[in-house]
């Protein structure tokens, strides 16, 4: 894995709030809208707390799986010599060892475990299982080579497990997407932020999937931070869906997108109040992606504004009409 000249580079930029996904806020992490080229399908909380949450990426034939959870552990070290991590890969060896004998996969091997990347300040131990497996092309049963290529280590108190998995035609396009989730998940996980910044990775997070897990646990935190701020000039009349029983699943994550877009003005300037036209960008933006998932009923006075060439025009003319004085 080359990373002459990349890594200095990658831990002096700033985490791009934009590309947030998911928000880790008792640890502290922040995970992109995309790992190397590949978009975040869901988020997936377990029941069991020690079993912690994965992420999925994917993108036509590559998907990477990633994990953190502790398996119930309180001493897990950062880096790949936790002897809980040998644990781990052994377990999914023999699960792959059993799905060979099976007949659901074929000619399972194991190869590698190097560390990776030589030079960073967090490793990972990778391994590589190779196997075949069945699929239906053209109304024909065919066995297709594969990859999972795993990557585990500790950070946090946690293990981190990466599952990138690929065809095994396309294994020349994997080897540059693996260097770059790889490089992408070092900085995530080593980049110190502070709450601000964690708030700020939330706002993008509500509003790039509202209704899914990432986005209500965002608005929570959201929520909360608007509640303690006064002198934000809340425009409720944008709020043109029903109050009363007809209201919309999910309305109110709209409300909290509209004070996601104000937070995103006025924490990076510290003021007390502004945004206002970010706030119904904001607005709009989370109702267009609530709409493209199914989460949220068609809201016709949202499905018109939407439509605009211009949201800042429309925001001042709506303003006018509804009667605001603009401080």
């Amino acid at each position: 894995m080359r990373w002459t000249g990349v890594l200095a580079g990658l831990l002096a930029a700033q985490f791009a709030a934009a590309d947030a996904a998911h928000v880790d806020f008792e640890l502290g992490i922040v995970f992109p809208q995309e790992l190397a080229g590949m978009p975040l399908d869901q988020v997936e909380k377990y029941t069991a707390a020690e079993l912690g949450y994965s992420l999925f990426y994917s993108d036509g034939d590559f998907s990477c799986e990633v994990s953190v959870f502790d398996l119930g552990r309180s001493d897990i070290p950062d880096g790949p010599s936790s002897d809980g991590l040998q644990t781990i890969i052994q377990s999914m060896e023999l699960e792959m060892e059993k799905l060979d004998k099976q007949g659901d996969i074929d000619k399972f091997q194991k190869r590698g475990g190097p560390v990776v990347p030589k030079t960073s300040p967090l490793q990972f131990s990778n391994t590589v299982f190779k196997f075949s497996e069945p699929r239906e092309i053209d109304g024909k049963r065919k066995m297709i080579p594969r990859y999972n290529s795993i990557y585990l280590t500790g950070s946090h108190g946690k293990f981190i497990k990466v599952q990138f998995k690929f065809d095994a035609a396309g294994n020349s396009r994997a080897r540059g997407m693996a260097d770059e989730l790889v490089k992408q998940l070092v900085v995530g996980l080593v980049t110190e932020r502070s709450e601000d910044d964690l708030l700020l990775a939330a706002c993008d997070a509500l509003i790039h999937n509202p209704a899914g897990y990432s986005g209500q646990m965002a608005a929570q935190r959201i929520y909360e931070k608007t509640m303690t701020m006064d002198e934000l000039s809340i425009y409720d009349a944008f709020f043109v869906w029903p109050q009363d029983y007809s209201k919309p699943d999910n309305a109110d994550l709209l409300t909290v997108a509209y004070f996601a877009g104000m937070l995103k003005v006025v924490i990076p300037q510290q003021l007390a109040s502004g945004g206002e036209v970010e706030a119904f960008e904001a607005m709009l933006k989370a109702y267009e992606n609530m709409r493209a998932r199914d989460q949220i009923r068609p809201v016709s006075k949202l499905d018109e504004w939407v439509k605009a060439a211009d949201r800042k025009a429309l925001y001042k003319k709506l303003v006018a009409e509804f009667g605001y004085v603009v401080r």
